[in-house]
């Protein structure tokens, strides 16, 4: 007598191929982790932007705990006598300032550089993230649907991309009112930073456009809209990510040197920009005033550049 085989289960077919999905991009992501922790420059650069969130994220908590605002002038640790230098040596580093105080006003510098990188980094990831999506959006519809819609926003990104964007991000904020000037920062850097995010995705598309699996789609009835941001767009994952960590340390530099020509975030809101302008008269005399903005500047486009070039 055969005997009957033991019944299996029956897995739907639908199932079956999301488990199969979810191994591969367990699998690739894996794969990225690996060479990614495998890039030394890299791997220091993400560190350094992972201490900098941090720093910022907690700029409130830092200045709880040092007893410092960055606003609050400190008369008593500067010398009249020397003209307002810092008492002390070392731009007036102590247990009380660990990284010294602002020359003339006394304000700590911890404090302001940690609200500072509060300021800088959240201006540059909003810039980042404005600018994104519109040349995203922009670049997916001009290099999808071709034609007149393609030139018109072709022809568009010619003429931003034409400008001597820095002189007209001075201009702007220059007669811009004093409200917002963070919001305004953010305006401005995305304005002026869409076409770049726009090209690449534009060509992009225009590669995917007629690819198989869209001509596929096609057949099958989806729509051009399902097309575009099912089909077309997560295949542009990849190179958008690119484009906007490297992306990020532009907009942090150019903002610093908006507030450092007086045109971009105001006092008394601090910034590292605005810090190092500042600190422009007293560099011979108080170096570290000078160098510990201007060093966290470095830090910050630096990491972010070796992360996105490893990305």
């Amino acid at each position: 007598m055969p005997v009957p085989e033991p019944a299996r289960a029956v897995v739907p077919e639908g199932k079956d191929a999301a488990d199969r999905g979810a191994r591969g991009r367990s699998a690739r992501a894996r794969a990225f982790a690996g060479r990614f922790a495998g890039n030394r420059p890299a791997l220091a650069g993400a560190v350094v932007i992972a201490v900098l969130v941090t720093m910022a994220l907690a700029a409130p908590l830092v200045t709880a705990l040092t007893g410092q605002s960055p606003y609050a002038f400190h008369p008593e640790a500067v010398d009249p006598a020397m003209g307002g230098l810092p008492r002390g040596g070392w731009g007036g580093i102590s247990a009380e300032h660990p990284l010294g105080v602002e020359p003339g006003s006394g304000r700590d510098v911890l404090a302001r550089v940690v609200w500072g990188a509060r300021v800088s980094l959240l201006i540059s990831l909003l810039a980042t993230l404005l600018s994104t999506a519109i040349g995203t959006v922009l670049g997916l519809v001009a290099g999808f649907t071709g034609g007149w819609t393609d030139m018109a926003i072709g022809r568009l990104m010619d003429l931003l991309m034409s400008f001597p964007s820095l002189i007209f991000m001075i201009a702007l904020m220059s007669v811009a009112p004093d409200g917002n000037r963070e919001l305004m920062l953010v305006a401005v850097l995305g304005l002026f930073g869409w076409p770049y995010v726009g090209r690449i995705v534009r060509g992009q598309a225009m590669a995917l456009a007629g690819r198989e699996f869209v001509e596929a789609a096609r057949v099958l009835g989806a729509s051009r809209r399902q097309i575009l941001f099912r089909e077309i767009l997560p295949n542009l994952r990849a190179p958008v990510m690119v484009v906007a960590t490297l992306s990020i340390p532009g907009y942090i530099a150019t903002e610093a040197g908006l507030s450092f020509l007086g045109v971009g975030v105001r006092p008394p809101t601090p910034s590292w920009g605005q810090m190092i302008a500042s600190a422009v008269p007293w560099y011979a005399a108080d170096p570290v005033y000078f160098l510990v903005p201007g060093l966290f500047l470095l830090a910050a486009v630096l990491a972010f550049n070796l992360v996105g070039d490893a990305l």
